[in-house]
């Protein structure tokens, strides 16, 4: 196992263990775990954001970049997954899920491994 591959598998690791820690009371509260400097639909001012937003969204953004320059596949990951999840909250699409049932569905993804 290289360098990368080691500091890929720690940051996916604890990436996934915080979104795990945190997705069951934003599926149940609502509380928007996808807002933050890049996926802004409301144009929400920074301390509106979770506490935690930017740190996700860093986190997220670098677990894609290793898998990248390590030729592996990004689809799946858990990255990717909590990206598209931003990407979707941010969407104009009318037919977009709502915080709720974006955490619930990014939260039974990681809990099946996927």
């Amino acid at each position: 196992m290289d360098k990368l591959e080691i500091e890929l598998n720690a940051e996916e690791s604890k990436l996934r263990q915080h979104l795990l820690r945190i997705l069951p009371g934003a599926a149940e509260s609502g509380s928007n775990v996808f807002s933050n400097s890049e996926f802004n639909p409301s144009n929400l001012q920074s301390h509106h954001f979770r506490s935690d937003a930017e740190a996700l969204l860093s986190s997220a953004r670098e677990c894609v970049r290793m898998r990248q320059e390590m030729g592996l596949d990004i689809t799946g990951s858990v990255g990717a997954l909590f990206l598209g999840s931003c990407e979707e909250h941010a969407s104009g699409n009318q037919q977009r899920r709502g915080p709720r049932k974006l955490a619930a569905a990014l939260l039974n993804s990681l809990a099946h491994g996927t």
